[in-house]
Formats: C-alpha cells, structure tokens, sequence
C-alpha cells in the first residue's frame, strides 16, 4: 500500500510538471501569435502608407506627363503654323522670281527683236 501510495504520489507529480509544461507552451504560444499578429497589423499599415506614397507619385507623374504633352502640343502647332508661313513665302518669292524673269525675258526680246529687223 506505501508503495501504491508513493507511485500515485509520483504519477500526480508528473501529471503536474506535464500541466505545468503545457501551461507554459500554451501561454508561449499565445505569446507568439499576438507578436506576429501585431507585426502582421504594422506591415499591412505600413504597406498601406507605401501604397499612398505610390498613388500620390503616380498622380504626379500623370500631371507633368498632361503638362509635357501640352507643350508638345504647343510647339507642334508653333511649327506647323511657322512652316505654312515660310512655305507661303517662299511661293511667293518663287512668283516673283517668275514675274522678274518673265519681264526680263520680255525686255530682252524687245531689245533683240528691233535690231532683226
């Protein structure tokens, strides 16, 4: 019966230390999981303040892409309008360069002709 006694008094003992280990691994657990909740919560935070920054760079990015398209634009139609002048005005030096020519022409004949005669 002492002996009985004794090994129940040592099972109870284990039992304990088991509970106790348990205990422990149970509260580390729970531990661990509230620290990588935590870390899971300022990630996402901070992935969200990263997401802001992005957005507000893209809409940056987008006005000076609408700014530099106008300017394109600008001097686009600048230079279209500058070529129809210079086109418009080297036309009309050609006309006149034709008018001169065909005077010149007219001279000339009017002097060769009278001295055929």
């Amino acid at each position: 019966k002492q002996w009985y006694q004794r090994r129940v008094a040592i099972t109870a003992g284990e039992i304990r230390m088991t509970i106790a280990a348990y205990q422990t691994l149970y509260e580390s657990s729970v531990a661990f999981g509230m620290r990588k909740a935590l870390q899971a919560e300022q990630g996402k935070t901070d992935m969200q303040r990263k997401i802001e920054e992005l957005e507000e760079e893209k809409k940056d990015l987008e006005r000076q892409v609408n700014e530099l398209k106008s300017k394109c634009d600008a001097i686009e139609k600048r230079e279209a309008e500058r070529r129809v002048v210079e086109e418009k005005k080297h036309a009309e030096e050609i006309q006149f360069l034709k008018r001169t020519n065909q005077q010149l022409k007219t001279q000339l004949e009017g002097i060769i002709q009278p001295s055929k005669k």
